[in-house]
């Protein structure tokens, strides 16, 4: 993977734990932007990261990581360090954050889904589908053509609506990701999904439907950070469902009395199956609504 300019790079221990799963590549990148406490930050953190799960970077300018961390506010940190006591806050950094996010996402620690929670709107979720979208459309310039889409869909892009705090992630594509493509995404943290049963839905296709069967396939990422837990739905440009979730969120958005009507949905779908072991049938409870207001 090309890494951009201004990068320096931490010597890497080789990972003496092979992931769980042969398709999980090493590498999820961890970029700290550049300044004074930069070098001893990126030390800190690959010394608490032994089995060399993390790809532990400086970078003048962030580019697809599936963790930036600075020392000051800026649109680009996803965690800000203060410099005072730095190897506690890295140490807390890397025991509540980066090393299960790190774990999960090499296949050696697993999380159960569990039923659907449902959390009031958090404007805080937008502002890091942003930033996540910003950092895939860097990562993938050299596979998109210029057609591309990147859009935040799901109920957190619509605020006042209650959700799983989680963001669901959309690029429109001209075809499915190669694996390079698969390599940009697997730095930012975004692993292949597997589905919580062989018939979860939308994990590689998206129908039934009227159009062509093939126009349905997709490929389903998710990203298992603890911080900011997010789904990616790669789908193709001009199917239907690419076109439907970006529709659907624009009328949730526009019309109080649609958002109301879903709102009372989910809410009912979380109570009848509050007891299950996934999110399988709520997401088909939601899905029956969506095809309804089509």
């Amino acid at each position: 993977m090309r890494h951009p300019p201004g990068v320096s790079r931490a010597p890497r221990p080789h990972p003496r734990n092979p992931p769980a799963s042969p398709d999980v590549r090493f590498g999820m990148r961890v970029e700290v932007l550049s300044g004074p406490h930069a070098p001893e930050t990126v030390r800190l953190l690959t010394r608490l990261d032994p089995t060399g799960l993390l790809d532990v970077v400086t970078a003048a300018r962030p580019g697809p990581a599936a963790l930036v961390v600075g020392f000051a506010p800026t649109p680009d940190a996803d965690v800000v360090l203060d410099p005072a006591d730095l190897p506690g806050q890295v140490a807390r950094l890397w025991a509540d954050r980066l090393g299960p996010f790190a774990r999960r996402f090499a296949g050696l620690e697993t999380t159960s889904p569990g039923p659907a929670v449902l959390h009031d709107h958090d404007p805080a979720l937008p502002v890091a589908a942003a930033r996540l979208l910003d950092r895939l459309r860097v990562g993938l310039r050299d596979h998109d053509d210029g057609t591309w889409t990147y859009d935040h869909i799901g109920s957190t892009a619509v605020p006042g609506l209650r959700a799983k705090p989680f963001v669901d992630l959309q690029v429109g594509v001209g075809t499915l990701p190669t694996p390079a493509a698969d390599d940009v995404l697997a730095a930012a943290g975004f692993r292949p999904a597997e589905g919580a049963r062989p018939d979860s839905p939308g994990v590689h296709h998206d129908g039934p439907g009227l159009a062509p069967d093939s126009t349905y396939r997709k490929r389903l990422y998710v990203r298992p950070d603890p911080g900011l837990p997010a789904i990616l739905h790669v789908r193709l440009l001009g199917s239907p469902w690419w076109a439907e979730t970006v529709r659907f969120r624009d009328l949730l958005r526009a019309d109080p009395a649609v958002r109301r009507a879903y709102q009372d949905l989910k809410e009912e779908a979380a109570r009848a199956h509050a007891h299950d072991a996934d999110y399988d049938d709520y997401t088909r409870a939601k899905s029956a609504f969506v095809r309804r207001h089509r």
